[in-house]
């Protein structure tokens, strides 16, 4: 039961995406790479990792259309 990790610590990851994509890419490659005993962190920083990526690219574009 050690390793079943905080549900709070994906969550963080998520909003941080929603606010910098940049930030988000990091926490969650933080999550995948370096928390390796918790399922639930890896399964959830590879989903940040994407999450952040679509994000990135949408904004990007939104901004590229706008200007």
């Amino acid at each position: 039961m050690g390793n079943e990790g905080s549900k709070i610590i994906p969550i963080i990851g998520y909003v941080l995406t929603l606010i910098i994509p940049i930030a988000g890419l990091v926490y969650g490659a933080l999550l995948f790479f370096f928390k390796e005993d918790v399922e639930l962190y890896r399964k959830h920083g590879r989903l940040i990792i994407y999450f952040s990526i679509i994000i990135f690219v949408v904004t990007t574009l939104i901004k590229i259309i706008i200007i």
